[in-house]
């Protein structure tokens, strides 16, 4: 949204993290959807997150191959190992 933005537009952006989560009364959510349908640069925000949180979601059930997750394992313990104060393990 490289425009300036409306009061609503700045409404909006304050909710939408209740919104997307579920967590607004309905009044609240027909206002959010009803300026979506009226203005196109909030329609098309709230479109994009919402299809990141999907792809969030979906990639967050979907296994890392195992040489991904041995290379991940071993990288956290040498992160580990490097942080640990001196005369500990």
């Amino acid at each position: 949204m490289s425009t300036r933005l409306s009061p609503e537009c700045r409404a909006l952006l304050e909710e939408i993290s209740a919104y997307l989560d579920g967590e607004l009364d309905a009044t609240a959510c027909d206002a959010i959807e009803r300026h979506c349908r009226e203005c196109a640069h909030c329609a098309d925000f709230v479109e994009g997150l919402q299809a990141t949180i999907g792809l969030c979601r979906r990639a967050a059930n979907t296994p890392l191959p195992e040489a991904v997750r041995k290379r991940a394992m071993v990288a956290v313990r040498e992160l580990l190992a490097s942080a640990a104060p001196r005369g500990e393990p």
